[in-house]
């Protein structure tokens, strides 16, 4: 048996490493460290299903021969894997940090000084010919730009540069690779931060989450591009447009940031004289005040025709349910039969919980199977309404850490809709 480890606090390049290691190694279980850091817990909350991590218990020591470590070599950063590292017969390590006295006996080395260790896993995956698909590429990606400071950091080389080309060519989403990133800002652009979040209003888009959100500063911040995202990211809006008075700059800077395909913001500033594309675009007015903008602004999103994907555009209906008294052992059954990773539960044709395979696990370890579906379902499940974005879908689902989200009209149930729904969406599937 092989497995694959990093460090704890893994971070995304860590957790990015540990996947694209798989693809080297497809025999060995990638083992999660029990503690990661909350940028990684923010991502396997949605896409935890769709990689193959393991928890250390779940391998018997005697089993281990080959133990591969990425990321890390310094033993104290892999106190977690110690009785690993003592049973396996052969270590490899993929790593790109300078040398310790404290680093781990190797049998096979690959350490580089690049800027991150998911390139020497990138640029092994190319000499080997092998593909990956657009979600890992986007994993691979994501950990690559949180290492380099989105390649410029000093410490980024040109083969960090050349493994995000190949990645993108292997279809990494950058729109998904942005969604996890956070900046440090200046002190200018944290005050500048500070003025736009209280100063944020709708823009005249029915059923949609686009806002504007004015500043003001004395002089000109540098990067407000950087400002103006991070805003629509902390409020979690699906497009924002930031118009901006830098006092003797002389000009209204007008700087527009979307995260879903139906708000065009280059097609949008394009009316007010600027430009750009889908998710990023800007507008300098000259000779007009901070108010005389906005209703500009206001005037041509109200104009457009703005069209989200909706719930009910990605929902599966109708849907396998669960009555709340039926045996968990029949539930299982069920599940597994139909393929399906869980159901809502109904209770006379009402929800009333949700239960998938995880939560019957415990029931199966400890021959419990015998008690009824309502022993071991989430109750009060989280809910979603048929109308509702996707992109609300998707931050429901991340701030409660659930799979799936029952979709009700009138407390009836009309579907369901999962984290595969909404993977499969945003990788084109």
């Amino acid at each position: 048996m092989d497995a694959i480890v990093t460090h704890q606090h893994a971070d995304l390049d860590a957790l990015a490493s540990l996947v694209a290691a798989q693809r080297l190694h497809p025999e060995a279980m990638c083992l999660r460290s029990g503690r990661s850091s909350d940028y990684v817990q923010r991502y396997l909350s949605l896409h935890k299903d769709h990689l193959e991590l393991e928890r250390p218990r779940d391998l018997d020591p005697d089993e281990l021969d080959h133990l591969i470590v990425v990321d890390v070599r310094r033993r104290g950063r892999l106190r977690e894997f110690d009785e690993l590292l003592e049973a396996a017969s052969e270590v490899t390590v993929y790593d790109h940090h300078p040398a310790s006295d404290d680093d781990i006996e190797a049998d096979e080395l690959h350490v580089e000084p690049v800027g991150a260790c998911v390139t020497l896993l990138c640029e092994a995956i190319q000499r080997r010919e092998l593909e990956i698909d657009a979600e890992i590429a986007t994993l691979m990606l994501l950990g690559l730009y949180a290492d380099t400071g989105r390649l410029s950091f000093d410490s980024t080389t040109p083969r960090d540069v050349e493994a995000a080309a190949h990645l993108l060519r292997s279809g990494a989403e950058l729109p998904v690779v942005n969604r996890y990133l956070n900046e440090q800002f200046t002190l200018e652009q944290q005050t500048l931060l500070a003025e736009m979040m209280f100063q944020i209003e709708p823009l005249a888009c029915e059923g949609t989450d686009v806002v504007v959100a004015r500043g003001m500063a004395d002089a000109f911040v540098d990067n407000a591009a950087d400002v103006v995202e991070h805003v629509m990211s902390l409020g979690g809006y699906e497009a924002m447009f930031g118009v901006l008075d830098f006092g003797d700059d002389g000009r209204i800077q007008v700087i527009g940031r979307s995260r879903v395909p139906y708000v065009h913001v280059g097609e949008v500033l394009s009316e007010l004289g600027g430009g750009g594309h889908e998710g990023a675009g800007g507008a300098a007015l000259k000779e007009t005040t901070l108010e005389e903008a906005i209703e500009r602004l206001q005037s041509i999103v109200a104009s457009r025709s703005i069209e989200p994907t909706r719930v009910r555009d990605l929902m599966t209906s109708p849907i396998e349910t669960l009555d709340r008294d039926l045996p968990l052992r029949a539930a299982l059954d069920h599940l597994e039969r139909r393929n399906i990773s869980g159901a809502p539960v109904l209770d006379d044709g009402r929800l009333e919980g949700v239960i998938s395979r995880r939560d019957l696990e415990p029931a199966r370890d400890q021959d419990r199977l015998d008690l009824p579906v309502s022993s071991h379902m989430s109750h009060e499940p989280i809910t979603i309404a048929p109308d509702t974005s996707l992109e609300v879908a998707l931050e429901r689902m991340t701030e409660h850490d659930i799979g799936r989200l029952p979709v009700l009209e009138d407390d009836r149930l009309l579907g369901i809709v999962t984290r595969t729904d909404v993977i499969d969406h945003l990788y084109g599937a």
